[in-house]
Formats: structure tokens, C-alpha cells, sequence
């Protein structure tokens, strides 16, 4: 009996072993990816990140190895991670391909959309052993996201404008994340056919194209001066109709799962100015 017993608890502690050494050390260089590794449950394996990465609470307590500026190149050697989840959108070329040429496992989580938000769970799951918890995160991920579609898209189009900043004033263009849920919306940027990525525009531009929303991403509860500067622009249908929206940065901005949420605040808002749609 004693040794069945011995015998039971080596094979206990076989495969807690065997459970350990199945754990890859990550390291996630953008918040965005950080909240993918949480919906997959594999958050607690992170042993460092950068800057911003806040969501979801325990998040606060993973170390710091740099920021948009850079990546703390001797302190990503030292932590010997398995795998290095980049942002080619976010991190600084020259360090990526710095720790490409050190060897380590680098996958690039660059979504444009939730489509590749979902892609980007699946592959990651295969990547770190948790395809099941992966796959539950995404069937859960499209189902919501296409009871959102489904509740816009046979609604009239909407003219938007995205204010990304202010001083000076600065949109999205085509091809890009904020574009891409603002279509899914129903929602029509009006620079959707910018040269630039992000380009600078000025008030008169704003004015011809006379969009019919604005929307302004924010960090904090202080927008007022970011909405303000509309004040004598009331030829504008969106200024006219009071159609100036603030929506939470981190919910929009974020290409996660939790984008979700500033998807719906989003659709929430251009679905506003079809009132005033004649």
C-alpha cells in the first residue's frame, strides 16, 4: 500500500513537472498584446512588458523593459524569454531586428481589424500550447462582434470624421485599425482616401467634407479643449447637430478583444447622427 502510495505521488509530481516546463516565458512589447495573452490564460507567464500596459489589473504588476521610444535590449537577454510577442506598428525597427538577430522566438501581433484580432488569438494559442483556451476566446470574440455588425449594418451610411489629435489636428487615413471599426459602424471616413497613414488636416478640409460625426478618443475625463475648438466651426453638421463624441482611448485604440467595447461606444455614437439624417 505504501509504495502504491510513493508510486501515486511521483506521478503527481510528474505532471505538475511536466506542467511547468510546458510554460513559455513571454515577453509582450504593446499593451494590446498583453490583454490577448490574458484572454488566452496565459497572462501569468508574461515576465515583462512595456509601458501603458495596464488591462487588466494584474497587468500593473509585470516589470517594464522600455516603451514606444525603445526596448530595453540587455534586460530582454537577461529575462531569456521563449517567446517575444513584438508590434512592428509600435516598436522601433532597429530593435526587433536587434532581437530577431539574438535568436529569440519573435511573433508580430499587428492586427488591422478584429478579423485579425481573432487570427492573432489562434495563432498565439498554437504558439504557447493552448489551442482550447484560444479557441473558446475566439468563438466568444466573433460571436460578439457580429451581434454588433448585425445590429448596424443595414443602417444608412454615416460621414465621420476621427479626431486623433487636436494641435495640431490629425485624422486617420485608410487601410488601418480606427478605419476599420468605424466601417463596421456603418460609418464613412471621410479621409478614407488620404496618401498618409495619419495625416494633418485643417479645419477648411474638415469643413467641405462636412461630416456628419466626430468622434475624439481620450485618456482621461478631460476633453473639453479638444471639443471646444469646434465652437466656431457650426457649419459643420456634426458641430451643428452637437454630434461631437468622446469616447474612452484605451477601449478604441487597443487592438484586443476589449475593443469590443469601444466598438460599441463607437457605433453607439454614429448611430446619434442618423437622427439628423434627412
Amino acid at each position: 500500500m505504501r509504495q502504491l502510495a510513493f508510486i501515486f505521488l511521483l506521478l503527481i509530481a510528474s505532471n505538475a513537472t511536466s506542467e511547468e516546463l510546458k510554460k513559455k516565458r513571454i515577453i509582450a512589447l504593446s499593451p494590446h498584446a498583453v490583454e490577448m495573452l490574458f484572454e488566452i490564460g496565459v497572462g501569468d507567464q508574461i515576465v515583462a512588458t512595456v509601458e501603458r500596459a495596464d488591462y487588466p489589473e494584474e497587468a500593473k504588476d509585470i516589470p517594464r523593459i522600455g516603451n514606444y521610444v525603445g526596448i530595453q535590449i540587455e534586460k530582454l537577454v537577461a529575462l531569456q524569454p521563449d517567446l517575444v510577442v513584438a508590434w512592428k506598428g509600435g516598436n522601433q525597427k532597429a530593435d526587433l531586428e536587434r532581437i530577431k538577430s539574438l535568436g529569440f522566438q519573435i511573433y508580430d501581433s499587428h492586427p488591422q481589424n478584429i478579423a485579425e484580432v481573432n487570427q492573432n488569438l489562434i495563432e498565439l494559442g498554437k504558439l504557447l500550447g493552448v489551442e482550447e483556451a484560444a479557441s473558446e476566446a475566439s468563438q466568444k470574440l466573433m460571436a460578439d462582434y457580429q451581434a454588433i455588425i448585425n445590429q448596424y449594418k443595414d443602417k444608412p451610411k454615416v460621414r465621420a470624421f476621427y479626431q486623433l489629435w487636436h494641435d495640431p489636428m490629425r485624422t486617420v487615413g485608410p487601410d488601418n485599425w480606427v478605419g476599420s471599426l468605424m466601417k463596421d459602424c456603418g460609418g464613412e471616413n471621410i479621409f478614407a482616401e488620404a496618401k498618409a497613414g495619419y495625416p494633418l488636416v485643417s479645419f477648411e478640409s474638415i469643413l467641405v467634407k462636412n461630416p456628419e460625426s466626430i468622434i475624439i478618443p481620450h485618456h482621461s475625463g478631460v476633453v473639453g479643449a479638444k471639443k471646444d475648438i469646434w465652437a466656431n466651426w457650426k457649419n459643420i453638421k456634426a458641430v451643428k447637430n452637437n454630434q461631437i463624441h468622446a469616447i474612452d482611448g484605451n477601449v478604441i485604440l487597443r487592438s484586443s478583444p476589449r475593443a469590443l467595447e469601444g466598438l460599441a461606444l463607437l457605433c453607439n455614437a454614429i448611430d446619434e447622427a442618423r437622427k439628423y439624417q434627412k
